[in-house]
């Protein structure tokens, strides 16, 4: 019984973990030329996404959000907090796979 119990749980586990899909929002911000540039922009998208996923990098003009449940946050939402915190957007997309570091995500958007 207690095997069949193991078996059952580790089986959900590795279930859960496949099901749970990863998403990631990635869009390049231009005109931050500062540290204060990139602070400004990761507050906004955090506060309007209530994410502390959100990593922002001025050297590589982007910023991404790596979402923990299924977001409720568009791209065009994403643009408007860019925006209204003083940035032009380029361009923006959704990905359905976890983004690693601004460089690889950058990568992952040229393919669109």
């Amino acid at each position: 019984m207690k095997k069949i119990l193991l078996v059952l749980f580790t089986s959900l586990l590795f279930f859960q973990n496949i099901v749970k899909a990863e998403v990631a929002m990635i869009g390049v911000v231009d005109g931050m030329v500062c540290m204060a540039c990139q602070a400004k922009v990761e507050k906004e998208l955090k506060a309007a996404t209530g994410e502390g996923n959100v990593e922002v990098s001025w050297p590589e003009g982007v910023a991404f959000i790596n979402f923990e449940n299924t977001p409720n946050f568009s791209e065009e939402d994403f643009k408007k907090v860019i925006e209204n915190a003083g940035f032009a957007v380029g361009k923006v997309a959704t990905l359905n796979e976890k983004i690693i570091d601004p460089k690889s995500g950058l990568i992952s958007l040229n393919k669109f």
